[in-house]
């Protein structure tokens, strides 16, 4: 039987979907973060206040809510738990002219949006396993990768777009409730659709296999080191992210000088490349390595080491091409980690699981991305330079190529 009939087309209308789905929770994520200081104004609280109830309370309960958020999704599917989720997004923005114009309101308002991110960004591997043939997987992992970095581009275009038309910052999260929408719409499409190939979801309980088999997983060394992996690329990502934009931009001897627009444009050309590495890492596992994640995965994290130990040397520095060059291809390598570790995850373990293990994976990368943030910037206030914080991210870098090596497939799954 051939594998168009196995798999119906009807499976790149969910890959479309999944993408827009991913992207829509980006641009929630960070819509409110170049509106900062109207919210802070209008709130009469400080940056640091308006900026731990947007964007640390979203975090947070993302993290919560992929931990726990893997088991709704191997109970109900996917697409259920994408319906809730984007209701709870939806909601979360439409309500903020009404809800959110007090600090209690607004904390409110992202924890809900936050709880309805966090089972879709778990779901990445739930679905390419239920929807997709094996030697696909890898390449819808990735894309999906890309789709969170594009949402996160149109969140920081779009916000200021639609500010400056409404001038007012709380009817501009509520109109970036239409991308949701979209996104609902599909889901709904999706739920009324051809049944997934490889659904194997028990509504009302889960099986006594699925149980002893999500137990054996979690014995398995492998397991562990898919998830670590993504942890330390969510360590490396935030820290990269939060970190660098300062360092080019802060005046000599701390940074480089630039000043805050080029630091802005030469981190959107970071951001693209992460993009573009996102979609080649699919490519990588499936067309050259033969479907194995391991090798992706270690040439990520070596060339993350070097090329973010570059960003300290005046050879790069005091060269602006040299500078961008050194971005690209941090960027580029940077995004060889995650994709690759939840692909080995959908490719490697019962479609029942990878709910829970996806959702895991995702849940403790958000964590390790926090700790990246806290880590970098202790030892910038330790030390004063930027340069420590460089050297912890090429340290994790260095640590996750000896994880790499463990994403071996395990061999109890994989004579069934």
């Amino acid at each position: 039987m051939s594998t168009q009939n196995v798999y119906p087309a009807f499976r790149w209308f969910v890959f479309i979907a999944i993408c827009i789905v991913t992207a829509s929770t980006a641009v929630a994520l960070i819509a409110p973060a170049p509106l900062m200081g109207p919210i802070a104004k209008t709130l009469g609280i400080s940056l640091g206040e308006a900026t731990g109830a947007t964007m640390g309370s979203f975090n947070l309960f993302v993290g919560i809510s992929a931990l726990l958020g893997g088991w709704f999704l191997d109970k109900f599917g996917a697409v259920r738990v994408w319906i809730a989720s984007l209701i709870l997004i939806i909601v979360g923005e439409v309500a903020m002219p009404s809800f959110g114009t007090s600090f209690g309101g607004l904390n409110a308002l992202r924890i809900i949006q936050g709880i309805g991110t966090g089972p879709i960004m778990a779901s990445t591997a739930r679905v390419a396993a239920q929807w997709f043939p094996v030697q696909e997987r890898g390449i819808v992992t990735g894309i999906q990768g890309m789709a969170m970095g594009l949402g996160i581009a149109i969140g920081f275009m779009l916000a200021p777009a639609v500010f400056g038309a409404t001038g007012d910052w709380a009817e501009t999260l509520a109109w970036l409730s239409i991308m949701p929408i979209i996104a609902l719409v599909m889901a709904l499409i999706i739920a009324f659709g051809p049944k997934a190939p490889n659904s194997e979801v028990v509504v009302g309980g889960a099986s006594a296999s699925s149980a002893n088999d999500f137990m054996q997983a979690l014995k398995l060394p492998a397991t562990w080191a898919a998830i670590a992996c993504v942890t330390w690329a969510g360590w490396i990502f935030q820290g990269i992210n939060d970190l660098v934009p300062a360092y080019i931009a802060i005046d000599a001897p701390i940074g480089l000088g630039k000043g805050p627009m080029v630091a802005g444009q030469y981190m959107t050309i970071f951001s693209v490349a992460f993009m573009v590495g996102a979609v080649l890492s699919g490519f990588l596992v499936e067309k050259v390595f033969g479907g194995r994640s391991r090798p992706v995965v270690f040439l990520g994290f070596a060339g993350t080491a070097v090329f973010s130990i570059g960003l300290k040397f005046p050879v790069v520095t005091s060269s602006d091409t040299a500078l961008i060059g050194c971005l690209i291809l941090a960027g580029l390598f940077s995004a060889l980690l995650t994709p690759p570790s939840i692909a080995f995850i959908a490719r490697n373990y019962p479609e029942h699981i990878t709910g829970k293990l996806g959702g895991m994976a995702q849940g403790i990368g958000i964590f390790g991305g926090t700790a990246g943030v806290f880590a970098g910037a202790y030892a910038l206030h330790s030390t004063g330079f930027y340069y420590a914080s460089l050297y912890i991210v090429v340290v994790i870098s260095i640590i996750g190529c000896i994880f790499a090596l463990g994403q071996n497939p395990p061999k109890i799954f994989s004579r069934r």
